[in-house]
């Protein structure tokens, strides 16, 4: 993949003291480092995903990829969520739920029954253990994936708020659960 063999640009050395070849290096890298034995699955899927990378499409899912973080990110702090960057120019952001009075962990329990992903994650200055955090997670990827645009996201924002907003309402839980598998049946994970 790489053509002609060179000496690594790092100054990377052997256990001897002599220059690493890039050769050398990248073979470091896929074993052990990416790829720690002959799992053919995971063979496959990079194959995959690399394929999918080289088409003139993905340039566009990555663009709605970042719109729909920006159309979710945006909904939330107009519903007066905290995130931890202010916004997000990426596929994913981080939410401090402090000022919600919900834990990440609750959160995550919560939306989960909801049929909403996310996972609960540590915010800076947390002041919960690892274990229950302060904060959650949420990414694109996967709802882009299966086609929504932003008008769906901000959707999705109203319906995270919901559910963090009546945590104990079983009904109301089931109402967006109701919504949200609405939005998502037209949409299957795989074709």
């Amino acid at each position: 993949m790489m053509g002609k063999d060179f000496e690594n640009p790092w100054g990377l050395k052997t256990p001897k003291g002599e220059t690493r070849m890039m050769s050398a290096v990248l073979d470091g890298a896929v074993f052990p480092g990416t790829q720690g034995g002959p799992l053919e699955h995971v063979i496959a899927a990079k194959a995959i995903a690399f394929g999918e990378a080289l088409e003139p499409t993905f340039s566009d899912y990555g663009r709605q990829v970042i719109a729909n973080a920006h159309a979710i990110a945006t909904s939330l702090v107009e519903k007066g969520y905290n995130l931890v960057s202010s916004g997000t120019d990426n596929h994913c952001m981080l939410i401090d739920l402090r000022n919600k009075n919900i834990t990440g962990k609750e959160a995550e329990r919560v939306l989960g029954l909801a049929d909403i992903t996310v996972n609960k994650n540590m915010v800076p200055f947390d002041t919960q253990s690892p274990f229950v955090t302060s904060g959650v997670r949420i990414g694109t990827a996967a709802v882009t994936t299966r086609g929504l645009k932003e008008a769906e996201c901000q959707q999705i924002a109203q319906l995270i708020d919901a559910a963090i907003t009546h945590p104990d309402d079983e009904g109301e839980l089931k109402r967006i659960r109701f919504q949200v598998n609405g939005m998502m049946r037209l949409r299957p994970l795989y074709a």
